[in-house]
């Protein structure tokens, strides 16, 4: 059994308007080459889901366990959400969307 410290969901819904129309499909690559660049395969897992209602401000990430969401991402904020929420700790809070999330 494989035990991960953080799952990483990339919204790649292919409906017009969507995440994988706004760069969600390449956003799931560059989340899945720089883990593996950084050698975190055994601790990040990365895949993509459908729709989460967001597509407004998407292509949109969730984070987990944390429940964080992020919007808007883009792959040149892949390095930032890995070594700065993932490894560090620390919410990249400029694409932090507030709107959705677990209560804490």
């Amino acid at each position: 059994m494989f035990s991960f410290k953080k799952h990483v969901l990339v919204c790649t819904n292919e409906k017009p308007l969507h995440c994988a129309e706004k760069g969600g499909l390449q956003l799931l690559d560059a989340f899945r080459e720089e883990v593996k660049k950084k050698n975190l395969q055994s601790e990040i897992y990365v895949t993509k889901t459908g729709c989460t209602s967001q597509h407004h401000c998407g292509p949109a990430v969730i984070i987990y366990p944390d429940g964080v969401w992020y919007k808007e991402v883009k792959p040149s904020d892949v390095t930032e959400i890995i070594e700065s929420h993932l490894v560090g700790g620390k919410i990249v809070e400029r694409i932090h969307n507030k709107e959705i999330g677990l209560e804490k």
